[in-house]
């Protein structure tokens, strides 16, 4: 921020320069969490009881929205994907000179990973010391007999040593390629393999070889899971990482993404809550953002160039399920993969209507098409995949949704009288029969 470059701001890069930014000659950081901590991997030296403690934990200040402060420095948080974005770029840029930075790390740490200590994204001025027979906490205790005044020897090193002679002990993963000059994020959706993104990812490559195609995936996700906005946010978390690393590695690539079901979500949520995050062009098909999403806003910020939604002509899913959540208001899904857009960027180049249901843009026939516009920003539309209209029974459906969920609603409730009633039968009490029937219908849902 002091260098002039804070995107927490919507003024990016208009900020001047503070004055004494540029007489800070060396940063000295101990144990510092560089990525954020992630709960998804116990810490080698912490123990299992302790881990579990830690996890149940953050649950509870999940639940009771507290702890918002410490929750909000777990990997891939807004507030640490935005500081790690905005220092990359910072590194990145020819005319900025950065301090030296050195980090202290104990190698006892009981409380977070290294991996979450040890910072792929970190430039040329920035090397790790090791620090022996040392936790997280520990660091900073020079008094302690023997062992504190073997680190503070370590401290005054770091602190006092030229920069060049210092050898690092720790050398993290930071391969920088120069001659990829295109970067395109390729995400799957809810219960899907993403067998198709393996195909995309073979067109994009057949027409650039310059361009680095990004696979990765979220895995599994489950339907209980889609409907739950932490859940959600957790696979953002985890995808706004893979973009850190990703400009950390390519600094001279453009940045595409296409993406399906949860995966467009994935992308419109890390534009809506990360500011860092920017993203040249954008291609949906069968989306579950919003049809009010303000794209208008966002091109008019420059952090997105176009967007292309490809719409199909009977996705039932994306009427029913997400149509539901946004005609009550209270989610930021929507029927975007069905409606289309409402603002002019985000309808502008909207490819309608797919036959077929929520994959139907997927087809192989659409790969190429999706592939060209990932690499151009041009739409080239394969006319023998389109028909001219929706089906009425859908566009109908699509209207009645709060009704389809009424009769799912009802037809669960039958279901599960019937079930405690043959339990009834067994002697069954009937409040652990609904327990019991209420746990097997969230175990579908979860697996399902």
């Amino acid at each position: 921020m002091a260098m002039g470059y804070d995107s927490d701001h919507v003024m990016l890069g208009k900020i001047p320069q503070r004055a004494w930014a540029t007489k800070v000659d060396r940063i000295i950081l101990m144990a510092s969490i560089n990525r954020g901590f992630s709960l998804a991997q116990r810490p080698e030296d912490m123990n299992w009881i302790k881990f579990q403690l830690q996890r149940l934990g953050f649950a509870l200040l999940a639940l009771t929205n507290t702890g918002r402060f410490i929750r909000r420095l777990q990997r891939g948080s807004p507030f640490v994907a935005n500081l790690r974005i905005d220092w990359i770029r910072l590194s990145q840029n020819s005319t900025a000179v950065l301090p030296q930075t050195i980090q202290l790390l104990g190698d006892l740490d009981d409380v977070v990973c290294e991996e979450d200590n040890v910072d792929v994204a970190t430039d040329q001025n920035f090397k790790y010391l090791k620090v022996r027979d040392t936790g997280h906490e520990s660091i900073v205790r020079f008094q302690e007999p023997e062992i504190g005044a073997y680190r503070k020897a370590r401290f005054q090193h770091a602190l006092t040593t030229p920069f060049e002679a210092i050898e690092g002990d720790i050398i993290p993963d930071a391969t920088v390629d120069l001659s990829v000059d295109q970067v395109v994020f390729i995400m799957h959706g809810i219960r899907d393999t993403g067998l198709w993104t393996n195909a995309v990812r073979q067109a994009i490559e057949a027409q650039k070889k310059t361009a680095y195609v990004s696979v990765a995936g979220y895995g599994y996700f489950p339907m209980l899971r889609f409907l739950l906005l932490g859940a959600r946010q957790t696979n953002v978390h985890w995808f706004m990482d893979e973009y850190t690393e990703a400009i950390a590695r390519h600094p001279r690539a453009a940045l595409s993404y296409i993406g399906h079901s949860n995966g467009t979500y994935l992308i419109a949520s890390a534009l809506e809550r990360y500011r860092a995050c920017t993203m040249d062009r954008i291609a949906f098909a069968g989306s579950v953002v919003r049809s009010d999403y303000d794209w208008d806003g966002l091109v008019r910020q420059g952090r997105v160039q176009t967007i292309r939604n490809d719409v199909a002509s009977a996705d039932w899913i994306m009427s029913i399920f997400p149509g539901f959540f946004e005609l009550l208001r209270f989610s930021d899904l929507g029927t975007a993969g069905h409606n289309g857009f409402a603002a002019h960027e985000g309808k502008k180049n909207t490819v309608a209507y797919f036959k077929g249901g929520h994959g139907a843009a997927l087809q192989p026939q659409n790969h190429n098409s999706l592939a060209h516009f990932a690499l151009t920003g041009e739409v080239v539309r394969e006319d023998t995949l389109l028909v001219k209209q929706q089906s009425n029974v859908v566009a109908m459906v699509s209207k009645l949704c709060w009704a389809v969920w009424a009769a799912i609603a009802i037809a669960l409730l039958l279901l599960g009288f019937a079930i405690v009633s043959l339990l009834a039968l067994l002697s069954v009490p009937a409040g652990v029969s609904w327990l019991l029937y209420a746990c097997l219908v969230l175990l579908l849902l979860y697996t399902l």
